[in-house]
């Protein structure tokens, strides 16, 4: 006999739904979560203020809760006020400088971390957002500096960030072709310090193709393949730098490569869309080299 079950006739036409709905409704709901524990933390701290108004953190950190919630402004006069009441208080100026930098005024917030960091010239978090403040306005050679002066503050089990020594080398990137060196010098230093960090050698890669040197770009690409367990979209970048350097054949050989690291993927690797992709940048190289390859 034949038992009929429970199971909803949504979940049984459409097996996938449920899951999607129910990823979806969570992460609206977190969101939703995240905004109304910022608005309660602001009533909290507010009901605080009012018991105790003479208290710089309270503003401080209503004025942190502000920005979180995006209003700039809001944000702004809290800091004020905390600083109103303790003129020399370093959190309320990195908070108001912050606030500056999120709003899109570089220009102020350069002006305010000036302060913060004659209060207290080694404060790492001052001396990264002045660096982020120095490269909106233009000045790249003093965002490298700041951040090198950041990356000096680290000692003993405390490491610098691998953004800190990224941010560096685009900083002098940006400063012109004679700064290469020194950006590429600063990646090595980074890996030295934090290990072999993809995205620090990947810019590594980058930086030795605009000085024009493919053998030192394939030198530090070949080190990364050795080590990688996907290497199709590393395959590619060789394949384009060989390019670049008129050594096709070593350039087709890589393409086939990657299509064949790509035919070994997992069938539901093979058909994300950024491996699609990648299958159809290929097929377009090849045929631009004049491959006599597959290129279905």
């Amino acid at each position: 006999m034949c038992r009929l079950t429970s199971t909803p006739l949504t979940e049984r036409l459409y097996p996938g739904l449920l899951l999607v709905v129910t990823v979806a409704l969570y992460g609206f709901l977190s969101t939703a979560a995240a905004h109304v524990g910022v608005h309660e933390e602001i009533e909290t701290l507010s009901r605080l203020i009012e018991q105790d108004p003479g208290n710089p953190e309270l503003y401080v950190s209503r004025g942190k809760a502000y920005r979180l919630h995006r209003r700039w402004d809001s944000a702004i006069k809290e800091f004020s006020k905390a600083l109103d009441i303790e003129p020399d208080n370093v959190a309320a100026t990195i908070g108001l400088g912050r606030t500056y930098l999120d709003k899109g005024n570089p220009s102020r917030a350069l002006t305010i971390l000036d302060k913060t960091l004659a209060q207290e010239p080694g404060n790492i978090r001052a001396l990264i957002l002045r660096a982020q403040a120095n490269m909106k306005t233009g000045k790249p050679l003093k965002a490298a500096a700041d951040y090198s002066s950041a990356i000096e503050k680290f000692s003993g089990k405390r490491k610098p960030l691998p953004d800190y020594y990224l941010d560096r080398a685009r900083a002098y990137a940006a400063a012109g072709e004679p700064y290469l060196d020194r950006a590429l010098q600063g990646l090595d230093e980074g890996i030295t310090v934090l290990g072999n960090i993809r995205t620090l050698e990947l810019y590594a890669v980058e930086l030795e193709i605009m000085r024009g040197n493919s053998d030192s770009a394939l030198e530090r690409l070949d080190s990364i393949l050795a080590r990688a367990t996907r290497k199709e979209f590393l395959l590619l970048q060789r394949g384009d730098i060989l390019t670049a350097a008129d050594r096709t054949t070593e350039a087709i050989q890589n393409y086939l490569a990657a299509k064949t690291a790509i035919e070994n993927l997992p069938s539901q690797r093979r058909h994300t869309r950024p491996v699609m992709q990648l299958q159809a940048d290929l097929n377009d190289r090849l045929i631009s080299l004049g491959s006599p390859g597959d290129h279905d």
